[in-house]
C-alpha cells in the first residue's frame, strides 16, 4: 500500500462496496490512532454532497447560533468568522445520509471497530476560505466532552477536493490517542472562542496527510489532529461524521482501546 509522509494509506479504489480493510491497515489504525483512505467517495458522490453543503452555507448567517460557529481565533458575534463551521448538517439537509460517502464510512467504521456501528448524531462542516492565515488548533475532539463517546467512535474527515498541505490538510500526531487527555483551553485564551486548543504538546512527530479528491482520513476522537491555513486562492471544504458502536457496546469498545496501551 502507498505511504504519505510515513502514514500508511488503505486504498478503496479498486475494491467493492463493503468489500473488507486489509489486516495491516485495521493494525494501523489501531497502533496510530488514524488512517488514510484512498478512494472513498466518487466525483458524483462529492459533487452531490458539495452542492448540499454549500447551499446550508449560502443560509449560513439565518442558522440557528449553536449550529453556525467561528472556529477561528475571533470568537462568536463575528459577520465573517474565519473558519465557518456548520453542526448537525444532516439534521438540516437529511439527504446526506443517504449518500455513497456517508454509506462507505458506516462500512469502514464497523471494519476498524470490530463490530456494528450507528450514526452517532454529529456531523459538521467545515470552511476555510481563501487567503485564510488561521489554522485549526491542535486539539482532541475527546476534549469537547459530553457529546462524544470516550475513545469508542471512528471520525471521518472528507474534503470536497484535492487538499495539499498548502490548503490546510490534516496533521496527526501517530499514537496518541494511546496516551492521555491534554488541558486544553478555549482558542488563544480567548472567553469568546468556540474552538479548543491543546496546551502544552509537542508536535515535534507530527505527520502531514495530503489528500486528493475522493480521499479522506479517519481517527479516533483522542488522537491530537490539527489542520494548517488555507494559503491558497481557492476554499476548503471538509465535510466530518462520526460512527460508533451500538448502543451498549461502548463500554467494551472503551476496555478493548484501554488495551492497547498495556
Amino acid at each position: 500500500m502507498p505511504h504519505a509522509f510515513g502514514v500508511l494509506a488503505a486504498s478503496l479504489r479498486s475494491r467493492a462496496g463493503g468489500a473488507p480493510l486489509a489486516p495491516e491497515a485495521r493494525r494501523a489504525f489501531q497502533r496510530d490512532g488514524f488512517i488514510v483512505l484512498r478512494g472513498l467517495a466518487t466525483a458524483d458522490d462529492l459533487a452531490d454532497i458539495r452542492r448540499v453543503l454549500m447551499s446550508l452555507y449560502a443560509r449560513f448567517a439565518e442558522l440557528p447560533p449553536r449550529q453556525a460557529l467561528d472556529l477561528g481565533e475571533r470568537g462568536a458575534g463575528n459577520r465573517e468568522p474565519q473558519i465557518p463551521e456548520i453542526n448537525w448538517t444532516i439534521r438540516l439537509a437529511p439527504r446526506l445520509a443517504r449518500t455513497r460517502a456517508f454509506q462507505r464510512c458506516r462500512e469502514i467504521a464497523a471494519q476498524l471497530l470490530g463490530r456494528a456501528v450507528v450514526h452517532t448524531g454529529y456531523d459538521h462542516a467545515i470552511l476555510k476560505p481563501p487567503h485564510n492565515a488561521c489554522a485549526t488548533a491542535w486539539h482532541q475532539d475527546e476534549a469537547y466532552g459530553g457529546r462524544l463517546r470516550a475513545t469508542g467512535t471512528v471520525h471521518f474527515w472528507i474534503p470536497m477536493q484535492d487538499v495539499p498541505v498548502e490548503m490546510g490538510c490534516m496533521h496527526y500526531i501517530p499514537g496518541s490517542h494511546l496516551g492521555p487527555v491534554w488541558p486544553h483551553r478555549r482558542r488563544g485564551g480567548s472567553a469568546d472562542a468556540h474552538a479548543l486548543e491543546a496546551v502544552g504538546i509537542d508536535v515535534s512527530r507530527a505527520v502531514a496527510c495530503p489528500l486528493a479528491a475522493g480521499d479522506a482520513t479517519a481517527h479516533v476522537p483522542r488522537t491530537l489532529h490539527y489542520s494548517g491555513p488555507n494559503t491558497t486562492g481557492y476554499p476548503r471544504l471538509a465535510w466530518i461524521l462520526e460512527f460508533g458502536p451500538r448502543p451498549g457496546a461502548w463500554a467494551a469498545m472503551r476496555r478493548a482501546f484501554r488495551r492497547l496501551g498495556t
